[in-house]
C-alpha cells in the first residue's frame, strides 16, 4: 500500500514537470509561427476585413446624422396626416373621416337592408318545406 502510494505522488510529480514544459500556445516554434502566418494570410484574403467594418460603420453613422437632420412632423401635422389616411383607406364612403358621418353612414346600410325583402321566407312554414323537398326530389330523379 505503501509503495502504491509513493508511486502515486511520484506520478503527480511528473505531470506537474511535464505540464510546466513548453506550451504552443505561449511559447510557438518557428513551425507554428509559421502556420499561424499562412493562416492570417488565407484569412485576410478570402474573408471581409476589419476595414470593410469600419468604412460600413462610418457609412451607418452618416446615415444616422442624416436621419436625424429630418424634421419631425408637429402635432397638428400628424393629426392631419391621420384624419388624410383614415378619409382614403377605412372609409372612403365616409369622406368626414369622422364618427357622426360613420354612424350616418350605418343608419343608411342598414335601411337599405330593412328595405331588401329576405330570401327564402317561405321555408321558414311546413309548407314552403314541404315544396322544397319535393322540388328537389323532382331534380334528383331523373
Amino acid at each position: 500500500m505503501n509503495k502504491l502510494l509513493v508511486v502515486l505522488v511520484a506520478g503527480a510529480f511528473a505531470a506537474v514537470a511535464a505540464a510546466q514544459g513548453t506550451n504552443p500556445v505561449t511559447n510557438p516554434s518557428a513551425a507554428t509561427k509559421e502556420k499561424q502566418k499562412d493562416v492570417q494570410a488565407t484569412t485576410s484574403a478570402n474573408a471581409p476585413s476589419s476595414v470593410d467594418t469600419q468604412k460600413t460603420a462610418a457609412e451607418q453613422a452618416k446615415n444616422v446624422k442624416a436621419s436625424k437632420d429630418v424634421s419631425k412632423m408637429t402635432t397638428a401635422e400628424k393629426k392631419a396626416y391621420a384624419k388624410e389616411v383614415n378619409k382614403s383607406a377605412v372609409n372612403p364612403e365616409n369622406p368626414s373621416g369622422s364618427v357622426a358621418g360613420t354612424a350616418a353612414q350605418q343608419q343608411m346600410n342598414v335601411k337599405e337592408s330593412k328595405a331588401t325583402p329576405k330570401q327564402n321566407t317561405e321555408l321558414k312554414t311546413k309548407e314552403g318545406q314541404k315544396q322544397l323537398s319535393k322540388e328537389l326530389q323532382q331534380k334528383a330523379s331523373p
